[in-house]
């Protein structure tokens, strides 16, 4: 408030204001008399004694009550009034002097007032000019001049305000400007004290010249405690190399402004990761100081850790959960490659119809599971990102057809009519045969697996498009139990399945038309169906492939391995019984090893054109044992050598590649997969294989 500010500018000119009431006091005895005199200047110092005390609240700062500042403009308006008293005093004695005096004090006390409380270059100047005018016309008239007479003086005085009081007008006044900056300086102060960062002024040395106030709150000392202090004493050594890169950089390009972490001793001892932003002062263009902001981010810094160790546990558990599959696709495979084997080898043994029926579905169990086995461990390559394809020449119809002679035993027990339809002059593309396949068995086999009656169609579709590509398009379509409409939305979310009695009804992990839609946007296509529920669905696959050059296919008969040596090395006793007699019918030479030590040393005295390598194996395991052999002097580090494994994720098979084998083979076993790799081996040799 103003009458505060007054009451703070009238205290500070105590002193000047006694020195003046003496002057007049002495200036009153010569005009009214000593006795008059001092009893005026006693009653001006108890009113100026008064006024000082009215007055402390206000120097103190703080709040002011409403009774002080009353206090203060009662005092005020006494003292003002005492010195009224005296010209009146002054004016009633009828001298010249007398009258002057009264009409400078009357004038000078009524300046004073306005002054105080509107202190502009105008009101200033007013106040300084209008007593000596007043002097000025008392004198004039009291020597008988006439108004005319002093016209021309009044007039030059007038000129000379005019002109002044124009520099006036511009010129604010020193109390406005004072005010200005005391509103400024709160300001910043207020900032500087509410302000949770900590604003820091260092020279170029690092000692601090001004630490906020907040410091105290940030790191425990206070800001008299830091200045003068190197800002490196509180930096943790480690990171001194950092605090000194980042000032090479600003003293190197002023302008640049630098961002730097790092830890700071609590004045507890602890320590804290707090984030400075600092920057150059610079005056005439020359670096003079820095002004940094600093943040503590100790609590951002401990869950950005705690984030990464998630993160590393996170791929840890994949890790683990890879090598869980891995370890059990081998378990499961190992057995499954022996009985899958022993039922393809018993196709030929004589056996009753009742028995071959037995050994039919006991073969269409063992696939449906090796399927299952497929589908887990595909979804992991398809999470890990390690899903890859492998596109070489394919007759789609032949891939279709074979899809619908492994299903057509499930749709005939079933009763329904399974009808594949194909549309196109030319079948051959270029893509992932394997993964066709697999997409396409998925779409078929839920077809069949959720249809009770009626029949299951399967219409394939390849037009020729521009640039050699060929538009391939397969719609599965049943009279199945359809598919609700809440649940379509969810249909290829992994592990989600149209209801929840669906798996107990019908079977099934839920991850088939995940992989299928996996598949389709692997080859550039993608999926989708049509249903309604209770009356059947068809889904479709659409991608787009190059057009291939047909390539025949290999004819396998008895003699197709006569002649060739085949070393093969399996710790398993029935997967080497049953492969043994699958390469001795086929004409091959086979010689056995339990283990990779034992391959080894028969591998070391040659005479094989052929090794067959398992890649879990105690002792020696394939890897191991392969690069052992690839260590041999001589031809035999040459022999052609194929892994037969039940781990078979990307990463793994190019791990065995890496190792020295030439091809890999997954188990179960498929024969005409083991055929055509020992096939694609033995040709450049030209080994005697008919294909």
């Amino acid at each position: 408030m103003r009458l505060d500010e007054a009451a703070v500018a009238v205290r500070h000119v105590t002193l000047p204001r006694l020195g003046l009431s003496l002057f007049c006091a002495m200036m009153a005895a010569m005009i009214l008399g000593p006795f008059q005199a001092a009893g005026w200047l006693a009653s001006i110092l108890a009113l100026e004694v008064w006024l000082w005390a009215a007055s402390r609240s206000q120097a103190r700062g703080g709040p002011v009550r409403h009774r002080a500042r009353a206090n203060f403009l009662v005092s005020y308006t006494a003292i003002s009034l005492a010195w009224l008293a005296l010209g009146v005093l002054m004016w009633t004695d009828g001298t010249i002097a007398g009258r002057t005096c009264a009409a400078v004090v009357s004038l000078t006390v009524a300046a004073l007032v306005v002054l105080l409380f509107y202190s502009t270059p105008v009101v200033f100047l007013a106040a300084g000019a209008v007593p000596a005018i007043g002097a000025l016309l008392i004198v004039g008239l009291s020597a008988g001049q006439s108004w005319l007479e002093m016209a021309p003086i009044l007039m030059a005085l007038g000129l000379g305000l005019i002109f002044i009081g124009g520099r006036a007008v511009e010129t604010p006044s020193a109390q406005a400007q004072q005010r200005a900056i005391n509103d400024s300086l709160q300001k910043y102060q207020a900032l500087a004290e509410n302000i949770t960062d900590v604003i820091a002024r260092t020279d170029l040395q690092g000692v601090h010249t001004y630490v906020s106030p907040s410091v105290e709150a940030a790191l425990g000392y206070r800001p008299e405690e830091l200045i003068g202090m190197s800002r490196m004493h509180i930096i943790d050594p480690e990171h001194h190399p950092r605090i000194l890169a980042a000032a090479a950089r600003m003293l190197v390009d002023p302008a640049r402004a630098e961002v730097v972490t790092a830890r700071v001793r609590h004045k507890d001892g602890r320590w804290l990761w707090v984030q400075t932003n600092a920057k150059l002062v610079c005056e005439h263009g020359v670096p003079v100081a820095v002004i940094d902001v600093s943040r503590d981010i100790t609590e951002q810094v401990a869950k950005d850790q705690a984030l990464r160790e998630a993160k590393a546990e996170a791929e840890s558990a994949n890790q683990a959960k890879a090598e869980f599959l891995a370890n059990v696709s081998h378990e499961i495979r190992t057995p499954m490659n022996g009985v899958l084997g022993a039922l393809q080898l018993l196709e030929r043994e004589p056996i009753s119809a009742e028995g071959r029926e037995l050994m039919r579905q006991a073969a269409d169990c063992g696939l449906m599971l090796s399927q299952l086995l497929n589908d887990v461990l595909d979804f992991s390559k398809i999470e890990a990102g390690q899903l890859d394809l492998s596109p070489e020449p394919m007759n789609m119809g032949e891939a279709l057809d074979t899809v619908v002679a492994l299903l057509e035993g499930q749709a005939r027990a079933k009763g329904i009519e399974l009808r594949p339809e194909t549309f196109g002059a030319d079948l051959w593309i270029a893509a992932d045969p394997v993964r066709v396949r697999q997409a396409v068995f998925n779409l078929l086999g839920n077809a069949i697996k959720f249809t009770k009656a009626g029949h299951v169609a399967a219409r394939l579709t390849v037009t020729p498009e521009a640039d050699g590509q060929r538009h391939v398009r397969l719609e599965i379509e049943d009279t199945g139990v359809g598919i609700p409409l809440e649940a379509q939305p969810y249909l290829f979310e992994r592990f989600r399945q149209a209801e929840s009695s669906t798996a107990r009804r019908f079977g099934g992990s839920g991850l088939g038309l995940s992989i299928t839609r996996a598949l389709a946007r692997l080859m550039g296509g993608d999926i989708a169906f049509t249903s309604t529920e209770g009356v059947g669905s068809t889904f479709w696959l659409d991608f787009t492939a190059p057009s291939a050059v047909p390539v025949p296919s290999a004819v396998a008969d008895e003699g197709l391995l006569e002649g060739v040596r085949i070393l093969l090395v399996e710790d398993n006793p029935t997967n080497r019984l049953v492969a043994r007699t699958l390469l001795t019918r086929l004409g091959a030479q086979v010689a056995e090893a339990e283990d990779g030590l034992v391959g080894l040393n028969a591998a070391r005295d040659g005479g094989f054109d052929l090794i067959l390598m398992d890649v879990q194996m105690p002792n020696m395991d394939g890897i191991e044992a392969t690069r052992a052999i690839r260590a041999l002097p001589g031809p035999v580090a040459q022999t052609p050598i194929i892994g037969l494994t039940a781990n078979v994720m990307t990463h793994q098979q190019g791990a065995y590649r890496a190792a020295g084998m030439n091809g890999v083979v997954a188990k179960p076993i498929s024969v005409p997969a083991l055929i055509g790799e020992i096939a694609r081996l033995l040709e450049p040799d030209d080994t005697a294989i008919a294909v």
